[in-house]
């Protein structure tokens, strides 16, 4: 079919794009999909930027939407490479009431074989018209996409789609205007700026301009070119979408709601309007609904399935408006991994792994780094999630991350010497492979074989600053924190400013028992760099440790233990949350103490073990008795497992403790959230907001909610 030659040159044309450089009216969605046309080298540019014209145009209409070109584009080649049917593919994840792709001809007098795919049926025509009259021939294209796809526009409707195209600016600006249109990464603002100055007075030039002007974070030129496309079109819905983008950007909220409900007011189905006006809502309820019919018209928007799922206050809720968004994004990995961390949450790595796997049996969301997501999940099934990296693996034996994340798998597992033999495979295989030299000399420190590894980044790095700091990583990393406080204390002293080598310095201080010491060096870092996420982290383990233990009582440890609760520290302070449960654990087998319990509990918590991390809180709670961190941590845990009972006692008695811990009133305000003793919870989250304002975004949804049901 002609259709088949059309997709094949389609993908050939995107590897080539990758590589270069008031109450709104709703109504059902029909959803038309437009590929890239395939256009000959004489006519290139023609191929994504005719496409682009048709979406523009088809938006006119009230009541349809196509959704960006470069999207389309990803599923078709993801399809094409995976062997499936990519017309299916797209009427599968787009919902796609029609599919229109083509083919130009021609030099100047241009023939465009047209088809519009209709339930499986393809339906064509040709189209002709003159490289000097692009405009008239795009709406002559748009006109007969919804001809052959059995739509019909009102009038008024198809009066604004050839507005929408007044006069098609000149050929040198079409590549550039394309790829911004396309919304496929590669578009630049200085392309779009030459392109500018050849036509100065294309509305949609002009709006494209500004939109990528602001994600360049050259806000004052995006203004003023999103003002000058409004002034020029301010009846075309994408020139209105992009102004409200723009003044969001700049912070001008009541602009940009007038410019999302002008939008609206064209075509009020346009997804990214909604999306932009959801965005903007105060009332979650009224956000929640906005977000919803933006999917309707666009079930592949990724950031508003993310803000969507974060609305719902209901777990169940939350995990299945994530389940939705990943069949509909399966080759979205932010939603993979934001679906695979709420099932751990939740208390269920079987569940999340069961997920993985049926998330890699959809041929368009398989991919190595889907494979290697199993590195995250706990020890509870670090067999399974074993062999299911060693699955992809097999699929994708050239994968760089695959074979890390089976290392890294082997490490928890405590199988060093394997992960050691993987590694080196790797670095044989590629000498240049610098996060596998790396990884392997974490290993090898970890081992005790710090000369090995030490020579290793030696022979990698050479020389200088660079190979100094990964040094004191390995030092740190390995538990020889004395080391790392002697290599670095000379810099100190000679004044070093450096951020991050002040961070080692005050981790290793904290790591010694120079307590005060490593707070003062850490909070320094914290005011002035605030960016080094490092600092932040060890300052908050550094104060959990104080409020838990006290600055008096810092666990002493000797031998193998000490080397255990440090590498721990060290993963937690990475956010290596796998590694850390497995290091503490190693330690609590030497010697058990309650700070030892507490931070094996919490590293469990965090990659999804709740479990084994009530266990582990409540070794804690024995032998650090009523405090209230182990009491909210571990009444949380009872939550995410769904024993109310215990986690409303147990999160009593840490408020009880502590009355100003706010995370302890926001988790027992969930606790009565949970059993529907609304008022209390209103109460709780209230006062969490009053002792911790930056709880309050994060309360909001539950707090709206229990407002509402309290009320009843």
């Amino acid at each position: 079919m002609r259709r088949n030659r059309f997709i094949a040159a389609a993908v050939a044309a995107l590897t080539l794009l990758l590589v270069a450089p008031t109450a709104l009216a709703q109504g059902t969605t029909t959803r038309v999909v437009v590929f890239p046309f395939d256009a000959g080298r004489s006519v290139e540019a023609l191929g994504l930027a005719s496409a682009g014209a048709v979406q523009r145009a088809i938006n006119q209409v009230d009541g349809l939407f196509v959704p960006p070109v470069g999207d389309a584009l990803l599923v078709l080649q993801r399809a094409t490479e995976a062997g499936v049917d990519p017309i299916a593919a797209a009427e599968r994840l787009f919902q796609a009431d029609a599919v229109v792709l083509g083919r130009f001809s021609g030099q100047s007098q241009l023939e465009v074989e047209l088809v519009v795919v209709v339930g499986g049926e393809d339906r064509s025509e040709t189209v002709r018209g003159s490289i000097n009259d692009l405009s008239a021939l795009w709406r002559a294209l748009a006109e007969t996409s919804l001809r052959l796809a059995g739509i019909s526009p009102a009038p008024a409707d198809l009066a604004q789609m050839r507005g929408a195209l007044p006069r098609a600016p000149s050929l040198p600006a079409l590549g550039p205007l394309g790829m911004a249109t396309s919304r496929l990464p590669g578009a630049r603002l200085a392309d779009l700026e030459m392109a500018l100055e050849l036509d100065p007075d294309s509305a949609w030039l002009r709006s494209e301009t500004a939109r990528v002007a602001a994600l360049e974070g050259n806000l004052e030129r995006a203004l003023e070119l999103a003002a000058a496309a409004t002034s020029g079109a301010p009846e075309v819905a994408e020139v209105r979408v992009i102004e409200g983008i723009v003044l969001a950007s700049a912070g001008d909220d009541a602009g940009a709601e007038a410019a999302f409900r002008a939008a609206l007011a064209i075509n009020a189905n346009h997804a990214l309007a909604l999306s932009g006006l959801a965005e903007l809502a105060q009332d979650s309820t009224e956000r929640a609904a906005l977000f919803e019919r933006a999917l309707a018209a666009a079930p592949r928007l990724v950031d508003v399935h993310l803000q969507y799922a974060g609305l719902q206050t209901d777990p169940q809720r939350r995990l299945q408006a994530l389940r939705r968004a990943t069949e509909r994004v399966p080759d979205s990995l932010t939603l993979q991994r934001a679906l695979q961390n709420e099932v751990l949450a939740a208390g269920d790595p079987r569940g999340a792994l069961a997920l993985l796997r049926q998330a890699a049996a959809d041929p368009i969301g398989r991919s190595a780094t889907l494979f290697a997501l199993a590195a995250q999940l706990p020890d509870s099934v670090g067999r399974e999630a074993l062999e299911f990296v060693r699955e992809g693996r097999a699929s994708y034996p050239d994968s760089a991350s695959l074979a890390l994340a089976e290392a890294d798998l082997l490490v928890a597992a405590g199988e060093l010497a394997a992960a050691e033999a993987l590694l080196r495979g790797v670095i044989d295989a590629d000498p240049g492979a610098t996060v596998a030299v790396e990884a392997l000399a974490t290993v090898l420190g970890r081992s005790g074989r710090t000369l090995e590894a030490e020579a290793l980044l030696r022979d990698l790095l050479g020389e200088g600053e660079l190979l100094a700091l990964r040094l004191v990583e390995l030092q740190l990393a390995s538990g020889r924190a004395r080391a790392a406080l002697a290599t670095l204390a000379p810099r100190i002293d000679a004044g070093e400013r450096d951020p991050l080598v002040r961070t080692y310095y005050g981790i290793a201080l904290g790591r010694v028992g120079r307590t005060e010491e490593a707070r003062g060096v850490l909070e320094a870092v914290v005011a002035e760099a605030p960016d080094v996420a490092l600092a932040s982290r060890a300052l908050s383990v550094l104060e959990q440790q104080a409020r838990i233990v006290g600055d008096d009582d810092a666990l002493v440890l000797e031998g193998d233990a000490a080397v255990a609760f440090e590498q721990g520290l060290a993963a937690l302070e990475a956010g290596d949350w796998v590694r850390a449960a497995d290091d503490f654990g190693r330690a609590r087998e030497f010697t058990e103490a309650g700070l030892l319990a507490f931070y094996q509990g919490y590293a469990l918590q965090r990659v999804g073990d709740s479990r084994a991390a009530i266990d582990a809180y409540r070794v804690a709670r024995e032998l650090l008795g009523e405090n209230d961190i182990v009491l909210s941590n571990l009444g949380f845990a009872h939550l995410q497992v769904g024993r109310l009972d215990l986690a409303l006692e147990v999160l009593q008695a840490a408020v009880a403790s502590n009355g100003s811990n706010a995370q302890a009133h926001f988790n027992l305000g969930l606790a009565y959230f949970g059993i529907a003793r609304f008022v209390e919870a209103v109460a709780s989250f209230e006062l969490a907001v009053e002792l911790s304002p930056e709880l309050a975004d994060t309360a909001a949804p539950f707090l709206a909610e229990a407002r509402r049901r309290s009320q009843r």
